[in-house]
């Protein structure tokens, strides 16, 4: 989950595209390639219109690729975060 909700809450695949699009920023990868979906279409289209990705057709048939706009970013990559690695173990 994103560490400040965004306003109107999104959809679960709207929230599991910006998750997959922020874990692959965190590992270097600025952008990320999804199977072309009616549904993963649907939900990219709702995340640029607020501004959060932007997307175009990927370079293999039927896939789509998407990358975060600053305003992405911004929600979902903190400077706080830290990997489960290298969190604390609990007891």
């Amino acid at each position: 989950m994103p560490q400040q909700p965004i306003p109107d809450r999104l959809t679960p695949t709207q929230d599991l595209i910006m998750e997959v699009l922020a874990a692959r920023f965190r590992l270097g990868e600025r952008t990320w390639t999804f199977d072309d979906h009616s549904a993963i279409r649907k939900a990219m289209r709702v995340l640029e219109e607020r501004g959060l990705v932007t997307w175009k057709s990927g370079i293999t048939e039927n896939t789509l690729r998407a990358w975060m706009t600053e305003a992405g970013r911004a929600e979902y990559v903190t400077a706080d975060y830290v990997p489960p690695i290298l969190r604390p173990e609990e007891p």
